[in-house]
């Protein structure tokens, strides 16, 4: 079970605008943050933040391409409209899976495919 900090963070970082998602997160969080998590977050670095981000959604976007072979040459074939599907996805679908073949079966399912 992850604690109120930890959900707001993880949230942040699948977002596209992270920095404005985090202050979001903190402003709707109420009582569920205490003051020390308040200013833990608020110490983050928006840079810093931007750039975590970037990274944690490129491996999720891996683990889709790795997860399934199909996929893979679908992105090879079409990239532009296929990033636009994984945004897509990304912002609706908590990143949860364990495995790449998770993460795939997840975005096959996503776009009605299982």
């Amino acid at each position: 079970m992850l604690s109120a900090l930890e959900r707001v963070l993880v949230l942040a970082l699948h977002d596209e605008r992270p920095v404005e998602r985090l202050r979001a997160l903190v402003d709707a969080a109420g009582a569920a943050l205490d003051d020390d998590d308040r200013r833990r977050l608020a110490a983050i670095d928006p840079d810093g933040l931007r750039v975590a981000s970037l990274v944690v959604r490129k491996l999720r976007f891996e683990r889709v391409l790795r997860g399934d072979a199909e996929l893979r040459a679908e992105a090879e074939r079409g990239p532009d409209a296929f990033a636009a599907a994984f945004r897509r996805y990304a912002a609706s679908v908590p990143p949860t899976a364990e495995f790449p073949s998770e993460e795939a079966r997840m975005f096959r399912r996503f776009r009605g495919e299982g």
